[in-house]
């Protein structure tokens, strides 16, 4: 086995992931055979009573060739019900941010783990059964970054060629006797299904079968790096922004390109916010590129993994943490106000009032107003003598009710009136309402209440304008 040059330099370090198995100690072994500078690397998921043994049988290895060790461990059982994953995605999550920080720590080139050529079929069959697109079926690659762990240092696989049964041999040669965890025998865990009941009834019809599956993932891998160039040119004509919690997409560019495309916009940003790694179907995708299609579609979809997808106006939205996504420009109250009131005075002279992120209320013009009408949607003129009692600005309260201009008396429930008005859900907590003694008499933005209208009976006037500055 020699590990492809252009992967590793002879002079550098290497994080070496060791279990304790027969593919990672062939891992280790060759790798240090062929001189490179190693540390070895051990995680301890503490998911059987004697896993510390596995990690006083890696570090006895590392001793005898006279490698350095590090150890990492972690209740994974923990980790899995906190973060509301699969024990599979946790173990991994854990290990892989043990073996980056120590890359990070020990300026390594690479993390190598011992992926085999079977560790490849088992992949590639799990991701079709499960439902996966081209990015599921072109399975493991000999090298990858991956930016939830690192965005610079890669992965890599250098004896993806080799079969388990290559590296079992090679430890007989050597006179090791690899460490077998006996959970890689139960048929609890759906790879361990695939290894042991399907894969050998699958030879039962095709001999060749492991080798077909490897033939057809190399070509998929062609095909997928070729989409990968594509999506990467449209990502730039797509994304408005993005940050750590939220990618925006332009909607009307988004709906310009096949489904196809937008399912692996969707899958690219997905990857591009997870802290960690997940499994993200074609279905989970094929509902994402629907919800983007269809105009009629609701304005809000619950995705997998925590993901949120919004339409807003002429944005989508990717986010994981829905209640942190930028207001944009939408009034808000300030923190620590919003569920105060902040008073209003009326008086002969023009009044400014901060109530937060460079917002200001303007109240002027009391007297007899003839031009009442404005296109300025922040600007409103009332007859003042239909308010109630004192005038103020708070955030909303539970049962609030508005009678829209246009409506008569009728009123409707103001977060009805929200979703009508498409405010988004993020926007209302602390979306600013000026209120009389009887209620909310102005949204800002959107409508005045019918009953402080001015009328031809009307003898006093008020106005009012929100600006940000």
């Amino acid at each position: 086995m020699s590990p492809p040059s252009s992967f590793l330099s002879p002079h550098l370090p290497i994080i070496v992931a060791v279990s304790g198995g027969a593919d990672s100690l062939c891992l280790l072994g060759t790798l240090h055979e062929q001189g490179y500078p190693l540390i070895v690397a051990h995680f301890d998921h503490q998911l059987r009573a004697d896993s510390a043994d596995d990690a006083g049988f890696v570090k006895q290895v590392a001793g005898e060739y006279q490698l350095p060790f590090v150890l990492g461990t972690a209740d994974v059982n923990v980790y899995a019900k906190e973060n509301k994953q699969t024990l599979e995605e946790a173990a991994r999550n854990c290990r892989y941010a043990f073996f980056f920080e120590q890359a990070r720590i020990h300026k390594a080139q690479a993390v190598a783990v011992g992926h085999t050529a079977d560790d490849q079929v088992e992949t590639v069959l799990m991701h079709f059964l499960r439902g996966a697109g081209l990015n599921g079926l072109k399975g493991i690659l000999p090298r990858t970054i991956l930016p939830h762990f690192d965005s610079e240092i890669p992965l890599v696989r250098p004896i993806l060629d080799l079969r388990r049964a290559d590296t079992e041999a090679w430890c007989a040669a050597h006179h090791l006797v690899p460490r077998e965890d006996p959970t890689n025998a139960e048929t609890d865990y759906f790879r361990n299904k695939l290894r042991h009941n399907l894969i050998p009834e699958l030879e039962n019809y095709n001999p060749r079968f492991r080798e077909t599956m490897l033939r057809t993932s190399q070509a998929l891998q062609g095909d997928h790096a070729l989409i990968a160039e594509l999506i990467d040119q449209t990502w730039q004509k797509v994304v408005k922004d993005e940050s750590a919690i939220h990618i925006s997409f332009f909607l009307p560019s988004f709906l310009e390109l096949s489904p196809a495309l937008v399912r692996n916009l969707i899958r690219h940003g997905m990857e591009k916010l997870l802290s960690g790694q997940a499994d993200i179907s074609f279905a989970t995708l094929e509902r994402a590129a629907e919800f983007v299609a269809h105009a009629n579609a609701p304005q809000r979809m619950d995705l997998a993994s925590g993901f949120v997808l919004l339409k807003e106006d002429e944005f989508v939205y990717l986010t994981l943490d829905e209640k942190r996504l930028p207001v944009g420009d939408f009034p808000q109250m300030g923190e620590g106000i919003s569920s105060a009131q902040v008073r209003v005075p009326r008086n002969d002279e023009e009044v400014k009032i901060e109530f937060g992120d460079g917002w200001i209320l303007t109240v002027s013009n009391i007297g007899i107003e003839h031009d009442i009408h404005s296109a300025d949607p922040f600007q409103v003129t009332f007859d003042a003598d239909a308010l109630v009692g004192e005038i103020f600005l708070r955030g909303r309260h539970p049962g609030d009710r508005f009678s829209p201009l246009g409506m008569g008396n009728q009123s409707v429930k103001l977060k009805d009136f929200y979703i009508n008005m498409k405010i988004p859900r993020r926007a209302r907590e602390k979306y600013p309402l000026l209120c009389d003694e009887l209620g909310v008499i102005w949204v800002p933005g959107y409508r005045m209440a019918q009953r402080v209208r001015v009328t031809d009976a009307t003898r006093h006037t008020i106005r009012f304008a929100l600006k940000r500055w």
